[in-house]
């Protein structure tokens, strides 16, 4: 009996552009910031070494693309154009290879500058020392982007010490270290000490969410090369008649001209035709993650996974109902996974959050949370947080997109105060709760969220 498996897909042409690994050859709309990023490591390709910059913001924003993007313009002019840069860069994912102490992150570099092993039974001072002694063996400019810099934690001593290498004699003269961090943890960026602050951080670079705007220029982008019977043509070179951003006379393409759109920040206009997605899937989904937080990744993540249940199921067109699938079943992967991947502190305030969004009583302040958090402790037999670090397990969880955490005004009495609700579907967040096996035994509904929960009440 054949496989139900085909080597070519009637929707997909090149799906892997929709892939988080992908690189775009260029982010028009992060123009601002990789100008900025480029003038913080102008001073490398002058030889006297690159500023140390922050890049921060919500997750999706293209952070870290911007960062491998300038770098690889670097490394082209280190290798093709200048005979005074000796460049080595080294991108280092701390959350992947969960680098949270200065120990861990030092060996990480060291093991990235040598090729040798992790080393063990050492001391921090010691595994600094050997990662100080690799860098003084290499030479030159080296540049150590560290994602997830905040994965660090508290413990800032690698971070205090790498910007102060050549101020303390740790390498050479001819060796220039700096740091790129980047980080979706704002409040992390605002509890470093400061006198990491004023030598980590040269340069510090906001990523602001996308609107729903420049996600459809993105997704446009992406769809034209993803997708069959999909593309994107420059009005002067596309068989049509454009009056007021509107195509009047259709030429060849019959009553399925396309659309004008733009695709960037230039203002150049281009038709975009699709006959594998109908007009509205791309303004759906951008619509769906600029609410989400402006996440790009997210909308490319909606995109694919649309494109996997058309090929899947047969489906010749991808429509709203496509999407809609789509982005329930992203959703949940989405939360599923990282509400298993939580500790059992954050999976009990998110259960606290929960319960307060059932009774419609968030947007909810820190404190009648952290009494449903209470409760729910109690219930389950699991140690109690003071209500700060319960907090700061709500301000994860916010930058997980799974809650969202702003800044409101408390009304006559004292400044803006944080309120809290749900981000995704109740239905999700329950169902995934009551999966999680440390919480077993515990309903929701018979929580009680008491009197005095309501906003206008704190």
């Amino acid at each position: 009996m054949p496989s139900r498996y085909a080597s070519t897909s009637h929707i997909f042409q090149e799906e892997e552009v929709l892939r988080e690994d992908y690189r775009p050859d260029e982010l028009p709309e992060r123009e601002d910031e990789l100008d900025n990023l480029h003038m913080a490591l102008s001073p490398a390709a002058r030889g006297v070494g690159a500023n140390n910059a922050f890049l921060y913001g919500k997750a999706g924003q293209g952070k870290t693309a911007a960062a491998k993007t300038e770098l690889a313009e670097l490394e082209y002019h280190a290798e093709e154009e200048s005979d005074r840069l000796d460049l080595t860069t080294l991108y280092i994912s701390c959350e992947s290879h969960d680098l949270s102490t200065s120990f861990r992150a030092a060996s990480r570099i060291y093991m990235e500058l040598t090729g040798n092993e992790r080393p063990t039974g050492h001391s921090t001072d010691a595994v600094m020392d050997m990662m100080f002694e690799a860098m003084n063996d290499v030479g030159g400019t080296i540049i150590i982007v560290l994602d997830e810099i905040d994965t660090l934690g508290d413990d800032d001593r690698l971070l205090y010490s790498l910007p102060r290498a050549r101020a303390q004699n740790y390498v050479g003269d001819h060796v220039y270290p700096s740091v790129i961090g980047i980080s979706n943890d704002l409040q992390w960026r605002d509890n470093l000490s400061s006198k990491v602050k004023s030598s980590l951080y040269d340069d510090q670079i906001l990523f602001s969410p996308y609107d729903a705007i420049q996600l459809k220029q993105i997704l446009r982008r992406r769809a034209a090369k993803a997708f069959q019977d999909t593309e994107l043509i420059p009005v002067d070179e596309a068989d049509v008649t454009v009056e007021d951003d509107t195509i009047i006379d259709t030429g060849e393409f019959g009553s399925d001209p396309g659309e004008v759109v733009e695709i960037d920040c230039s203002g150049e206009q281009y038709v975009f035709r699709s006959e594998v997605l109908t007009s509205d899937v791309i303004p759906l989904i951008s619509a769906f993650a600029a609410q989400d937080k402006g996440d790009a990744r997210q909308a490319i993540k909606y995109l694919r996974k649309a494109g996997e249940i058309a090929d899947a199921n047969g489906i010749e067109q991808l429509d709203e109902e496509t999407v809609r699938q789509a982005q329930s079943q992203v959703e949940k992967e989405t939360v599923t996974e990282a509400m298993r991947e939580m500790t059992t502190q954050a999976q009990l305030a998110l259960a606290a959050i929960t319960v307060l969004e059932k009774s419609g009583d968030t947007p909810v302040r820190t404190k009648p949370v952290y009494a449903i958090y209470q409760n729910i402790a109690d219930e389950v037999g699991a140690d109690k947080l003071v209500q700060r670090r319960m907090r700061d397990h709500l301000m994860e969880l916010d930058m997980q997109g799974i809650i969202d955490a702003r800044k409101r005004a408390a009304g006559s009495v004292g400044g803006p105060a944080w309120h809290f609700e749900l981000q995704v579907a109740i239905d999700i967040v329950v169902e995934v709760l009551n999966e999680i096996s440390r919480l077993d035994g515990l309903n929701l509904d018979k929580i009680n969220p008491g009197k005095g929960s309501k906003i206008s009440d704190y």
